[in-house]
């Protein structure tokens, strides 16, 4: 991301799955400079933090989003 920006991550949003607690584990993804997961996850995201607040056991570690990880 830009350099004055802080870095940002989002929860997935899964409530559309039947059971959505069971069905997806809760990852934070790193969101790049157009507000979509640097892992390039296909997903509606739920309102972003900033990334240093998520525990590092909830992180996203797809490539892209580990990358990102600080």
């Amino acid at each position: 991301m830009s350099g004055d920006k802080p870095l940002m991550a989002a929860l997935r949003d899964a409530s559309w799955f039947a059971r959505p607690n069971v069905r997806t584990p809760k990852r934070w993804h790193v969101l790049d400079d157009a507000g979509k997961p640097a892992c390039g996850l296909v997903t509606i995201l739920d309102d972003p933090m900033p990334a240093e607040r998520v525990p590092v056991d909830c992180r996203c570690q797809r490539s892209g989003c580990r990358q990102r990880w600080q």
